[in-house]
């Protein structure tokens, strides 16, 4: 064990906490909020405190025991100002034609913060430690809504524009789905980015009371430009290494243990792809908690297992991320994004759970869908903290689809979309049930099972698939035209496994788009 974690083994031995005092570490449950569309957007200018906290006044009566604010605007402007960077205050639109009429607000209401000597880091420190809240500020360590070229310009500050040789510009890896040819998206070769963030990380850490500080590496793939990920690797280690000493060192100053915590790819081949060494991160005992979670939608089919294993015999903790918004599995006649249902939830922190992480994770939950926080969205908030408590309960889970519309068939991290082989041999799909499934319905789990494949093979077109579940043929219940459904699959808890293949071989293009098992004590009908 580390000193770190014998001195926060040491807290809890001989403190006895106080009201309103910080969970132990790990908490269970933690809260990212961007601080933008529950706060800075909701409210016409002049900010006050009570605006501020929001948020966190919703949080009380939850299992929530982690607060995550983001300080940014956007990458390189924040929501107040900084001694070691710009504030979005309007300085940005001189003639005052900004690009969006939320931007127009968000100026006004940090003008107004400034008027009135408000600090949000404080309020919002202050207010989390009041409702027993670990804080722990979290930067996005290259957020490119500022690639927006034609829509937003104003959300690149004037460091960036002075300095564009440190931008990664044309060079962008061909891995990277981007829609444009060129990014502001900072290079992490250079030294003066790394410096830079060190220093906008160190004074966030400092006006504030804070118990951590988290590095948010998914709000874009771009570190480092084409070809130099791989050397960029040292690189990112040595600031992760750098913001680790500063937070011991103020740690020591304030007689606390501060935390610091990543969030980051759903893979390590995908980490190392993009030069965040996170292995090493772990084994060097730098990072206290590692959250890797798919960048903008719901993957609860994460290998999280991947990151639990490195942890082991280590003080690093792992969490499980959760989003609110869904690729794909979209209703008849839906409008807009899928939004995570509470079976949903329930679904992937039960899946995280069983695979043995230590808290759950959520992103962008009070910015997506409903807020102020009310029916399935709180009561899920009351539930997926404790895997005990999702034992029994309606649950439904899925196989992710690619994160970005633009990645060709077969060639990104997620399983779907996928083609089946044309020659015959079987492709493989799985998931992870994190709770006991009944083989049948009865007064213990009323629940019933339902496998649910959606394809692209029409009932005109000459081939049949063959199904197998964890090794056994199984045949479809019925067949709705392209969709395939399997009533009392033989799915059992843990992971499972669904083979599909073409029998016999057809010189054929069939997709498989989306895969859903439901355990549910009301199953739909069709």
């Amino acid at each position: 064990m580390t000193w770190r974690g014998l001195a926060a083994l040491l807290v809890l031995w001989f403190c006895a906490p106080a009201d309103g005092a910080p969970p132990a570490w790990p908490p269970k449950l933690w809260l990212n909020s961007d601080c933008g569309t529950p706060v800075f957007y909701r409210f016409d200018p002049p900010m006050k405190s009570e605006h501020l906290t929001r948020v966190l006044d919703d949080l009380p009566g939850t299992a929530v025991d982690a607060f995550l604010p983001c300080p940014q605007f956007s990458d390189d402007q924040f929501w107040f100002p900084l001694k070691s960077a710009e504030p979005y205050d309007g300085r940005q639109v001189p003639d005052g034609k900004f690009e969006d009429k939320y931007f127009k607000r968000v100026a006004g209401n940090v003008r107004s913060l400034v008027q009135q000597k408000l600090d949000p880091m404080v309020i919002w420190q202050e207010r989390a430690h009041r409702n027993g809240l670990m804080f722990i500020p979290s930067l996005r360590m290259n957020d490119v809504h500022k690639d927006y070229i034609d829509l937003w310009p104003s959300l690149r500050s004037a460091w960036e524009r002075k300095r564009q040789h440190l931008l990664i510009g044309k060079a962008i890896p061909n891995w990277y789905t981007h829609p444009y040819t060129h990014s502001w998206a900072m290079d992490y070769a250079k030294a003066e980015v790394r410096d830079r963030k060190l220093t906008i990380i160190t004074e966030l850490c400092t006006v504030a009371d804070v118990d951590g500080f988290e590095l948010d590496f998914l709000r874009s793939g771009l570190f480092f430009r084409r070809g130099e990920e791989t050397r960029g690797r040292d690189l990112m280690t040595d600031l992760v290494r750098r913001i680790r000493v500063m937070l011991d060192d103020l740690g020591r100053k304030r007689e606390k243990t501060l935390r610091l915590v990543v969030r980051v790819p759903t893979s390590i081949k995908q980490c190392l792809q993009q030069g965040l060494d996170v292995p090493r991160w772990i084994r060097d005992d730098l990072v206290d908690m590692v959250v890797p979670m798919a960048g903008g939608y719901l993957d609860m089919t994460a290998p999280v297992e991947e990151f639990v294993a490195l942890a082991q015999k280590t003080d690093c903790q792992v969490a499980g991320g959760l989003e609110y918004y869904i690729r794909g599995y979209i209703k008849p006649g839906q409008q807009g994004i899928t939004n995570a249902s509470l079976e949903r939830l329930r679904a992937g922190a039960a899946s995280f759970w069983d695979r043995g992480v230590d808290a759950i994770y959520l992103f962008n939950y009070d910015c997506h869908g409903q807020f102020p926080f009310t029916g399935g969205k709180r009561q899920a908030l009351n539930e997926i903290h404790d895997h005990a408590k999702l034992a029994g309960t309606d649950q439904h889970y899925f196989v992710t689809r690619e994160m970005s519309q633009k990645t060709p068939v077969g060639t990104g991290y997620k399983q779907l979309p996928a083609e089946l082989d044309q020659r015959g041999k079987r492709s493989t799909f799985t998931w992870h049930v994190g709770d006991n499934v009944p083989t049948e319905p009865g007064p213990e789990d009323p629940r019933r099972g339902r496998l649910i494949v959606r394809t692209s093979l029409s009932p005109k077109v000459d081939v049949t698939l063959k199904f197998f579940i964890n090794g056994k043929p199984v045949a479809p219940t019925r067949r709705n035209g392209t969709v395939f459904v399997f009533d009392q699959p033989p799915v059992t808890r843990g992971r499972t496994r669904l083979d599909i293949r073409m029998d016999p071989p057809r010189n054929r293009t069939v997709r498989v788009e989306e895969i859903e098992y439901l355990l549910s004590r009301d199953l739909p009908k069709s």
